[in-house]
């Protein structure tokens, strides 16, 4: 069970339709959808965006509103072990246009770079400004990944101490991202 702490929002939590809020947002279906949002570096309210709307329709589009959800998943996934990571992300939805981010404590920012002469090409730091990169190439900036989800599946990291030490010690690391789909 979560404990919520409504503070600014004791008002608006204890109206019905912050109690069906706070229901709502605490069932674990949602809760996992929550988790699963930021384990993919996404703002956490982007898991529940289409349920918030389908349940509360435009109840959920007042701004007071939204700021209340917003401090209620706060809550939530702190309790579940998460930290925020970034404020006042840019979201392109309905109902919100501006959310935070969540990662795990033992998560690591890196940055990765593209060759530009050979797009496959990868080199991965800690650093997104003066990067440590290879001189044997050009690099433009590519993306930036904390979880280890993502490592995995977008760069085929599979131990991110190993990472972690690399970087470390080198600077950066280089790997080669392959094709997953051929032509036919």
């Amino acid at each position: 069970m979560f404990a919520y702490s409504p503070e600014k929002f004791a008002s608006l939590y204890a109206s019905e339709l912050g109690q069906r809020i706070w229901a709502f947002v605490t069932l674990p279906e949602n809760v996992a959808r929550l988790e699963t949002a930021s384990e993919l570096s996404k703002p956490a309210v982007e898991g529940i965006e289409e349920q918030l709307l389908a349940e509360f329709r435009e109840d959920i589009l007042a701004d007071r509103v939204k700021q209340m959800v917003g401090h209620m998943v706060r809550q939530i996934l702190e309790q579940q072990g998460w930290v925020l990571d970034q404020a006042d992300v840019k979201v392109q939805s309905v109902p919100f246009s501006k959310a935070a981010r969540y990662r795990r404590p033992d998560w690591v920012t890196f940055h990765a770079f593209r060759s530009t002469s050979d797009p496959r090409d990868v080199a991965i730091t800690d650093r997104r400004q003066n990067a440590p990169l290879p001189a044997d190439t050009r690099w433009t900036y590519y993306a930036t990944f904390a979880s280890p989800l993502k490592a995995a599946v977008a760069f085929n990291i599979g131990d991110i101490r190993q990472l972690r030490q690399q970087v470390h010690s080198h600077g950066y690391q280089r790997v080669r991202i392959e094709r997953m789909l051929r032509r036919a």
